[in-house]
């Protein structure tokens, strides 16, 4: 979560969503309660975590 543009109560949303959902959960929550910007954080925190899991080597 590093948007440094949504305030520290949005922030707190974002966080509590996740951990208490998941990527996918909270941000079809945050989308349909019409939390754009929130839905816009969580949205990029996917993006981050597929963009870490491709970079991350494979383990045998």
């Amino acid at each position: 979560m590093a948007n440094t543009s949504l305030d520290k109560e949005k922030q707190a949303i974002v966080k509590n969503l996740i951990d208490t959902c998941g990527l996918q959960q909270a941000l079809h929550a945050a989308t349909q309660f019409g939390w754009h910007d929130i839905a816009t954080e969580i949205s990029q925190e996917i993006d981050r975590t597929k963009h870490d899991r491709r970079k991350a080597p494979t383990r045998h």
